[in-house]
């Protein structure tokens, strides 16, 4: 059975759920950054019972699309920069975008630099830096899109200005600065903009009301699929608004409480490398 196939059926029961949104980091792939076969194949299963399934991550468009493509998956909505865009996977097009207000960047920016941070744009253009540290490379470690390295990130192109594209900061940095700055950046920044602590040494901040939970209220709209068909996977604190929004919510055992606590329901214990597999077995197992 082909895994892009969605009119296939391995099961007698109608799927109860059309549209199912998955994490990527510490979700479908382990510390490794490898997807198990075990993931894969609970995918597959999803697929072939009919749910459209779209990944839903931090990372960018293009260090996303490895990943859907190694699942297989067709053609359609990848959500990347924390929810801020959502472009299909095949053509690029956009189906959903939210960007930071300039005067946010060029705020953002100059406060993570001032703190002696490596600062990231997301741009539909690439992840864009002005230096390079330790945590940069870190990152490109991770990451299989390369870095744009540019002389001055607030400014864009002839005419100078700071960039109006700009879908995603991050702050860089050794975890204890980045625990130190939390708070403040909390205090002085929200609710102008949304700001999520993820893995420990970065910092995210994106647009007001940017969340995973937001692109994918607004790829569900766009396909016609009610908000109680929508299924979600994951494990992060920018994982947390979507797990509440779907109509089920899955979190992973290993996840943080804010992910946990905005979930419906928590994945069985086991090894974190296959803890996917066994929260589509237990959804899937557990339909009426």
């Amino acid at each position: 059975m082909a895994l892009g196939d969605v009119t296939a059926r391995s099961d007698t029961a109608p799927p109860r759920f059309a549209l199912a949104a998955i994490d990527i980091d510490d979700t479908l792939v382990g510390h490794d950054g490898a997807i198990s076969e075990a993931n894969a194949a609970a995918v597959r299963r999803l697929v072939a019972m009919g749910v459209r399934v779209l990944l839903a991550s931090g990372r960018s468009h293009a260090n996303m699309l490895p990943f859907h493509r190694r699942l297989g998956l067709p053609s359609g909505p990848i959500i990347s920069a924390q929810g801020a865009i959502a472009q299909d996977s095949d053509t690029g097009a956009v189906w959903f975008e939210i960007a930071i207000p300039p005067a946010e960047v060029a705020e953002v920016t100059r406060d993570g630099l001032a703190h002696g941070f490596a600062v990231q744009h997301y741009r539909p253009t690439g992840i864009h830096i002005d230096t390079r540290t330790r945590w940069t490379e870190y990152d490109q470690s991770r990451n299989a899109e390369p870095h744009r390295f540019v002389d001055d990130l607030l400014v864009s192109g002839e005419n100078g200005r700071v960039p109006d594209d700009v879908a995603k900061i991050i702050w860089l940095g050794d975890s204890d600065a980045i625990d130190a700055a939390t708070a403040p950046a909390h205090a002085r920044y929200e609710p102008r903009l949304v700001v999520t602590r993820t893995d420990p040494p970065y910092l995210e901040f994106s647009a007001p009301n940017v969340t995973k939970a937001t692109a994918l209220a607004a790829v569900a709209r766009t396909l016609g699929v009610a908000q109680a068909d929508t299924l979600a996977f994951g494990d992060g604190n920018n994982d947390a608004a979507m797990l509440k929004w779907a109509g089920l919510g899955v979190a992973m055992p290993h996840a943080s409480p804010a992910a946990q606590a905005a979930a419906d329901r928590i994945g069985p214990d086991g090894d974190p490398e296959t803890a996917l597999a066994r929260a589509v077995a237990m959804v899937l197992d557990d339909r009426a």
